[in-house]
Protein backbone atom coordinates (compact mmCIF):
# COMPACT_ATOMS: atom_id res chain seq x y z
CA UNK A 1 0.00 0.00 0.00
CA UNK A 2 1.72 3.53 -1.34
CA UNK A 3 2.14 6.23 1.46
CA UNK A 4 -0.35 8.48 2.77
CA UNK A 5 2.47 10.84 2.88
CA UNK A 6 3.12 13.14 0.11
CA UNK A 7 6.13 12.58 -1.74
CA UNK A 8 6.54 15.68 -3.88
CA UNK A 9 10.55 15.65 -4.83
CA UNK A 10 13.41 18.24 -4.17
CA UNK A 11 12.84 20.03 -7.31
CA UNK A 12 9.22 19.90 -7.64
CA UNK A 13 6.48 21.92 -6.37
CA UNK A 14 2.71 20.80 -6.86
CA UNK A 15 -0.92 22.48 -8.16
CA UNK A 16 -4.38 21.92 -8.80
CA UNK A 17 -5.57 21.56 -12.27
CA UNK A 18 -8.89 23.35 -13.62
CA UNK A 19 -9.89 18.99 -13.78
CA UNK A 20 -9.25 18.74 -10.28
CA UNK A 21 -6.18 16.50 -11.01
CA UNK A 22 -2.60 17.73 -9.62
CA UNK A 23 0.59 18.61 -11.65
CA UNK A 24 4.05 19.53 -10.57
CA UNK A 25 6.43 22.46 -11.65
CA UNK A 26 9.49 21.29 -12.12
CA UNK A 27 12.15 24.30 -10.70
CA UNK A 28 15.27 22.52 -12.79
CA UNK A 29 13.07 23.11 -16.51
CA UNK A 30 11.34 25.70 -14.93
CA UNK A 31 8.26 24.12 -16.92
CA UNK A 32 5.34 22.32 -15.97
CA UNK A 33 4.34 18.70 -16.78
CA UNK A 34 0.67 19.77 -17.46
CA UNK A 35 -1.03 22.71 -18.31
CA UNK A 36 -3.34 24.22 -15.29
CA UNK A 37 -5.84 25.94 -17.53
CA UNK A 38 -6.41 22.46 -19.65
CA UNK A 39 -5.96 20.15 -17.20
CA UNK A 40 -3.17 17.41 -16.07
CA UNK A 41 -6.01 14.48 -16.74
CA UNK A 42 -8.14 15.82 -19.77
CA UNK A 43 -5.12 17.23 -21.66
CA UNK A 44 -3.19 13.24 -21.52
CA UNK A 45 -7.03 11.58 -21.94
CA UNK A 46 -7.44 13.87 -25.20
CA UNK A 47 -4.09 14.38 -26.96
CA UNK A 48 -2.67 11.18 -26.48
CA UNK A 49 -4.63 8.76 -25.55
CA UNK A 50 -8.31 9.59 -27.38
CA UNK A 51 -5.89 11.40 -30.40
CA UNK A 52 -3.86 8.15 -30.80
CA UNK A 53 -6.94 5.80 -30.90
CA UNK A 54 -4.75 3.32 -29.03
CA UNK A 55 -7.61 2.06 -27.53
CA UNK A 56 -9.17 0.96 -30.70
CA UNK A 57 -5.93 -1.01 -31.81
CA UNK A 58 -5.81 -3.05 -28.23
CA UNK A 59 -9.40 -4.07 -29.14
CA UNK A 60 -7.69 -5.32 -32.22
CA UNK A 61 -4.51 -6.93 -31.33
CA UNK A 62 -1.61 -6.45 -29.16
CA UNK A 63 -0.40 -3.07 -28.73
CA UNK A 64 3.70 -1.86 -28.54
CA UNK A 65 3.81 1.95 -26.98
CA UNK A 66 6.63 3.66 -26.43
CA UNK A 67 6.09 6.63 -24.18
CA UNK A 68 8.42 9.46 -24.36
CA UNK A 69 8.82 10.79 -21.47
CA UNK A 70 7.36 9.00 -18.30
CA UNK A 71 6.65 12.68 -16.08
CA UNK A 72 4.15 12.19 -13.64
CA UNK A 73 2.27 8.84 -15.84
CA UNK A 74 -0.80 10.23 -16.55
CA UNK A 75 -0.37 9.22 -19.94
CA UNK A 76 -0.04 5.67 -19.13
CA UNK A 77 -2.59 5.56 -16.47
CA UNK A 78 -5.42 6.70 -18.43
CA UNK A 79 -4.26 4.62 -21.05
CA UNK A 80 -4.79 1.65 -18.67
CA UNK A 81 -7.65 2.64 -17.20
CA UNK A 82 -9.01 3.17 -20.56
CA UNK A 83 -8.10 -0.02 -22.02
CA UNK A 84 -9.58 -1.90 -19.02
CA UNK A 85 -13.28 0.44 -19.25
CA UNK A 86 -12.89 -0.85 -23.32
CA UNK A 87 -13.00 -4.41 -21.98
CA UNK A 88 -9.85 -4.90 -24.05
CA UNK A 89 -7.77 -7.78 -23.42
CA UNK A 90 -4.89 -7.70 -25.86
CA UNK A 91 -1.27 -7.34 -24.37
CA UNK A 92 -0.11 -3.96 -23.93
CA UNK A 93 3.92 -3.77 -24.18
CA UNK A 94 4.99 -0.33 -22.88
CA UNK A 95 8.51 1.05 -22.54
CA UNK A 96 9.08 4.04 -21.29
CA UNK A 97 12.09 6.82 -21.80
CA UNK A 98 12.78 8.72 -18.23
CA UNK A 99 15.66 11.08 -17.04
CA UNK A 100 13.91 11.41 -13.75
CA UNK A 101 14.35 8.68 -10.93
CA UNK A 102 12.46 10.18 -8.24
CA UNK A 103 9.16 10.58 -10.75
CA UNK A 104 7.98 6.88 -10.48
CA UNK A 105 8.65 6.90 -7.04
CA UNK A 106 6.31 9.99 -6.54
CA UNK A 107 3.75 7.97 -8.34
CA UNK A 108 4.02 4.91 -6.13
CA UNK A 109 4.15 6.73 -3.00
CA UNK A 110 1.07 8.60 -3.62
CA UNK A 111 -2.48 8.59 -3.69
CA UNK A 112 -3.21 11.91 -5.22
CA UNK A 113 -3.46 11.28 -8.71
CA UNK A 114 -6.01 9.79 -10.86
CA UNK A 115 -7.98 7.97 -12.57
CA UNK A 116 -7.25 5.60 -9.64
CA UNK A 117 -7.79 2.42 -11.42
CA UNK A 118 -5.34 3.30 -13.77
CA UNK A 119 -2.82 4.46 -11.42
CA UNK A 120 -2.89 1.39 -8.99
CA UNK A 121 -2.45 -0.96 -11.89
CA UNK A 122 -0.02 1.85 -13.08
CA UNK A 123 1.96 1.28 -9.24
CA UNK A 124 1.78 -2.06 -9.60
CA UNK A 125 3.90 -2.55 -12.94
CA UNK A 126 6.40 0.26 -11.07
CA UNK A 127 7.10 -2.69 -9.16
CA UNK A 128 7.00 -5.60 -10.67
CA UNK A 129 7.06 -4.70 -14.61
CA UNK A 130 3.81 -7.33 -15.32
CA UNK A 131 -0.04 -6.67 -14.10
CA UNK A 132 -2.56 -8.55 -15.94
CA UNK A 133 -2.07 -8.35 -19.52
CA UNK A 134 0.11 -4.80 -19.44
CA UNK A 135 3.63 -5.36 -18.85
CA UNK A 136 6.26 -2.05 -18.59
CA UNK A 137 9.97 -0.99 -18.64
CA UNK A 138 11.81 2.01 -18.03
CA UNK A 139 14.65 2.79 -19.41
CA UNK A 140 16.51 5.61 -17.71
CA UNK A 141 18.30 8.40 -18.74
CA UNK A 142 18.54 11.36 -21.00
CA UNK A 143 16.21 10.45 -23.47
CA UNK A 144 17.45 12.10 -26.14
CA UNK A 145 20.62 9.58 -26.12
CA UNK A 146 18.27 6.22 -24.64
CA UNK A 147 15.85 7.04 -27.67
CA UNK A 148 19.00 5.41 -29.82
CA UNK A 149 19.42 2.57 -27.91
CA UNK A 150 15.60 0.91 -28.74
CA UNK A 151 15.67 -1.25 -31.77
CA UNK A 152 11.82 -2.38 -31.82
CA UNK A 153 9.04 -1.36 -33.68
CA UNK A 154 6.24 0.35 -31.76
CA UNK A 155 2.19 0.74 -32.77
CA UNK A 156 1.80 3.86 -30.80
CA UNK A 157 4.37 6.90 -29.48
CA UNK A 158 3.28 9.54 -26.96
CA UNK A 159 6.24 12.08 -27.78
CA UNK A 160 5.99 14.15 -24.28
CA UNK A 161 8.94 16.03 -23.42
CA UNK A 162 8.90 19.63 -21.91
CA UNK A 163 8.61 22.34 -24.30
CA UNK A 164 11.52 23.43 -26.87
CA UNK A 165 12.33 25.73 -25.33
CA UNK A 166 12.71 23.79 -21.59
CA UNK A 167 13.85 21.12 -23.63
CA UNK A 168 16.06 21.76 -27.07
CA UNK A 169 17.52 18.67 -27.95
CA UNK A 170 14.23 16.49 -27.86
CA UNK A 171 13.03 18.77 -30.38
CA UNK A 172 15.82 18.30 -32.92
CA UNK A 173 15.61 16.91 -36.86
CA UNK A 174 17.45 13.80 -35.73
CA UNK A 175 14.81 12.79 -32.98
CA UNK A 176 11.96 13.44 -35.11
CA UNK A 177 13.80 10.88 -37.89
CA UNK A 178 14.25 8.64 -35.06
CA UNK A 179 10.76 8.44 -34.28
CA UNK A 180 10.05 7.81 -37.92
CA UNK A 181 12.39 4.95 -38.14
CA UNK A 182 10.91 3.28 -34.36
CA UNK A 183 7.54 3.35 -35.63
CA UNK A 184 5.46 0.63 -37.52
CA UNK A 185 4.58 1.47 -40.96
CA UNK A 186 0.73 1.92 -39.79
CA UNK A 187 1.40 2.92 -36.06
CA UNK A 188 0.89 6.95 -35.37
CA UNK A 189 3.00 9.10 -33.05
CA UNK A 190 0.66 12.03 -30.74
CA UNK A 191 2.38 14.85 -28.93
CA UNK A 192 0.84 18.10 -27.19
CA UNK A 193 2.39 20.49 -29.62
CA UNK A 194 0.88 22.01 -32.38
CA UNK A 195 2.81 24.92 -33.22
CA UNK A 196 3.42 25.64 -37.44
CA UNK A 197 7.50 25.78 -36.90
CA UNK A 198 7.24 22.22 -34.97
CA UNK A 199 5.16 20.75 -36.87
CA UNK A 200 7.35 21.69 -40.01
CA UNK A 201 9.98 19.77 -38.78
CA UNK A 202 8.20 16.86 -39.08
CA UNK A 203 7.18 16.86 -42.29
CA UNK A 204 10.64 17.80 -42.95
CA UNK A 205 11.55 13.87 -41.13
CA UNK A 206 8.90 12.74 -43.78
CA UNK A 207 5.80 12.22 -41.39
CA UNK A 208 2.11 13.47 -42.35
CA UNK A 209 0.90 15.72 -39.81
CA UNK A 210 -2.62 15.94 -38.87
CA UNK A 211 -4.11 18.00 -35.57
CA UNK A 212 -5.71 15.29 -33.02
CA UNK A 213 -9.43 15.99 -32.09
CA UNK A 214 -10.53 19.16 -30.45
CA UNK A 215 -10.20 19.65 -26.52
CA UNK A 216 -13.06 20.62 -24.47
CA UNK A 217 -13.50 24.41 -24.32
CA UNK A 218 -11.55 24.94 -27.17
CA UNK A 219 -8.23 24.43 -25.89
CA UNK A 220 -5.42 24.02 -29.05
CA UNK A 221 -5.52 20.37 -30.29
CA UNK A 222 -2.22 18.15 -29.81
CA UNK A 223 -0.86 16.73 -33.38
CA UNK A 224 -0.78 13.61 -34.96
CA UNK A 225 1.97 11.71 -37.06
CA UNK A 226 2.01 9.06 -39.78
CA UNK A 227 4.65 7.82 -41.65
CA UNK A 228 4.51 9.08 -45.18
CA UNK A 229 4.85 6.27 -47.77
Amino acid sequence: MPNLVPLYGKDKKIFSTTDGSFSFFNLTYNEAYRAKSVGAYNESLYKFVLGSGIIDRLKKGNVKLLDICFGLGYNLAITIDEAIKSGATNRLEIISLEIDRELPEIVKENLIFFPYKGYEILRKLLKSTVEDNFSLNIHFGDASKTIFKINKKFDVIFFDPFSKSKNPEMWDIKIFKRLYDLLDNDGVVVTYACSKKIRKEFEEACFKVFSTPNLPNDFQPGTLLKKSH
